[in-house]
């Protein structure tokens, strides 16, 4: 009978351990997580006085600002397109087909998808002018419901697409939705499905796609997200008359600069802010060196 009490006392005692080893951890948990997030985001004080001064100049934040915490680089590699699984997946086996320079055309009525070739190899693009199409762009609901359908044939279901950005334009003429593929919580900027929504029911969208492979090195620090909008405004206000800009949303991913399209089998992808303007531009920024590698005039240019 001692024996079994003293059985039962070490049980409690081992119990008790377990409990208070657990809450430990738990504790330590939470303050790693308290002082990386705090060391990896800028202070109250610092964003009020960005704030501040980007109003000064007539730029203005509509989103919230991410951590920056160190990244590796990432390595990615081209991915075969099966092309005509891809025309079946929108025309079944009704449609046209046209090969001309850098192109395959692939269409149906109203319906069309370019396939590019050389520098822009592997670039899908897609339109629908069909008024069937036509959807009430202001229920940002019904848009991205019907957004998530289209982004779906577009890579035929694979990888893990998630939607990254979705916003009206400064205008409220039509909806801008970008779907990422995520690995590993990190978004890959240069694995994108672009669509473009207006009330007409015109739809315009893009699409590129690499493999991921793996990250590779070492984490290095970034640049933090208030030294990239400082430098980001004074580049702005350089080439412009002090035009109203919105910033709509800032995020932290991976991207492929744009001479690495087609020039190598396994491709290096650093870390880069994206930075979406209201109305339509969208700035990438190297984030370990603070310089702009990528920028276009507008969400869709062929709008």
């Amino acid at each position: 009978m001692k024996k079994m009490g003293v059985d039962m006392n070490f049980g409690r005692v081992l119990n008790i351990f377990i409990i208070i080893f657990l809450i430990a951890n738990i504790v330590l948990y939470g303050a790693y997580e308290y002082i990386s997030r705090k060391q990896y985001t800028i202070s109250t004080e610092k964003e009020i006085q960005l704030n501040e001064i980007l109003a000064k100049n007539n730029i203005y934040i509509y989103c919230l600002l991410p951590k920056y915490e160190p990244r590796k680089k990432m390595l990615v590699k081209h991915q075969e397109l099966e092309k005509e699984k891809l025309a079946r997946e929108f025309f079944e086996d009704s449609y046209t087909y046209k090969l001309q320079a850098y192109q395959e055309i692939f269409q149906k009525e109203d319906e069309q998808i370019i396939i590019f070739k050389g520098g822009k190899e592997g670039v899908i693009s897609y339109t629908n002018n069909s008024s069937e199409t036509e959807l009430n762009y202001q229920s940002k609901a019904e848009v991205v419901k019907f957004g998530k359908q289209l982004m779906n044939k577009l890579t035929m279901k694979k990888g893990n697409m998630k939607l990254t950005s979705s916003q009206l334009d400064d205008n409220n003429n039509y909806y801008n939705l970008e779907y990422n593929d995520i690995m590993k919580k990190e978004i890959i900027f240069s694995n994108y499905v672009r669509i473009r929504i207006n009330g007409n029911g015109v739809i315009i969208a893009d699409s590129y796609r690499y493999e991921p492979v793996k990250f590779l090195g070492e984490k290095k620090r970034i640049v933090s997200v208030d030294e990239v909008l400082y430098k980001f405004m004074y580049n702005m206000r350089q080439k412009d008359n002090n035009e109203l800009i919105k910033i709509m949303g800032i995020d932290i991913g991976y991207h492929v600069e744009e001479y690495d399209m087609s020039d190598k089998d396994i491709i290096e992808a650093e870390p880069c802010y994206r930075i979406s303007l209201g109305s339509g531009e969208v700035h990438y920024i190297n984030a370990y060196n603070n310089k702009e590698v990528y920028y276009t005039n507008s969400f869709l240019d062929k709008f």
